[in-house]
């Protein structure tokens, strides 16, 4: 029998470390891509886009009588609350406001919701900050108008479960109505707590368009009609220590229907947010099935 040297014990064996290094580095050297956004992430940026999507109906009209607008704290899951109501009375600044018009949008006032209180269906709603009213044509008769929210704050608490949510607006809103039509320009920065007590922001630039489901039905100084709402723009999303830029369309129209009593107030349509981090994307989809009731989903872009 051929015995083996030790010194040709140790060649081979090199040439078995030499081989299996080699093996080893074809195989791939870098992991599978991480997708942006896990589903409790998506589920958490589907709930900020849905509130504020649901927030353009309170601000596409006011209230001819006092200013104010019709709608406050469109927390999905809450109850729809018409503004005004007892238990809040804000005040307004200067009172009467100057109307050089004569149309139902005073030159400018601000309304102050400082002690606004009201409760209803088992939650209990909190506002503060105030909102500016200003007719951007004074000297036309028309309906434009534009808003700016100072800190204006919903507080939200469901007296079941003891949860909190709160969302507090500044920004610009430009609205020009129409008897058919409503064109809005949102320009906002939304700060959102969850139930959970984490935090995310969302600064974000809209344009979205309302149809009056009638034509001729969208009245001076009254509630919206139900009618379709398409949406698109860029936003920024940051909670915690992660950010993300999104871009919000609408691909199928959000109906919004005046007798929901559970907000978010779309009985259908879908939201599609492609949410971007550094070079990777992740779709997130919002169809909305009933009222206050949405589906989230979430696909490579």
């Amino acid at each position: 029998m051929r015995r083996i040297t030790p010194s040709a014990w140790r060649a081979a064996a090199g040439t078995m470390t030499v081989a299996l290094f080699a093996a080893c580095s074809t195989s791939p050297s870098t992991s599978p891509q991480q997708p942006v956004l896990t589903q409790p992430e998506a589920n958490a940026v589907a709930e900020v886009v849905a509130t504020d999507a649901a927030s353009l109906a309170g601000g596409a009209t006011l209230d001819a009588a006092t200013g104010m607008p019709f709608a406050a704290a469109p927390m999905p899951g809450a109850p729809a609350m018409a503004m005004p109501t007892a238990g809040c009375t804000p005040t307004r600044s200067p009172s009467p406001p100057t109307n050089s018009d004569g149309d139902p949008v005073p030159d400018s006032v601000r309304i102050d919701f400082t002690g606004c209180t009201f409760t209803g269906e088992g939650h209990t709603v909190t506002l503060s900050g105030s909102i500016d009213i200003v007719d951007p044509t004074p000297g036309t008769t028309d309906r434009a108008f534009r808003t700016r929210s100072n800190a204006f704050t919903r507080t939200v608490t469901n007296s079941t479960t003891g949860t909190t949510r709160s969302v507090v607006e500044n920004g610009v809103r430009s609205v020009v109505p129409t008897a058919d039509q409503v064109q809005l320009a949102d320009t906002m920065t939304t700060e959102y707590t969850f139930a959970s007590g984490t935090t995310a922001s969302h600064v974000r630039k809209w344009l979205a368009t309302f149809t009056a489901d009638q034509a001729g039905s969208i009245k001076v100084g009254s509630r919206l009609p139900s009618g379709d709402w398409t949406i698109a723009g860029s936003s920024a999303y940051t909670s915690g220590t992660n950010s993300y830029s999104l871009s919000v369309t609408t691909s199928d129209p959000l109906h919004y229907n005046t007798s929901c009593s559970v907000e978010p107030r779309f009985d259908s349509g879908t939201l599609t947010v492609q949410v971007t981090k550094g070079t990777t994307s992740t779709t997130v989809t919002i169809t909305f099935t009933g009222c206050g009731q949405y589906s989230v989903s979430k696909s490579a872009a």
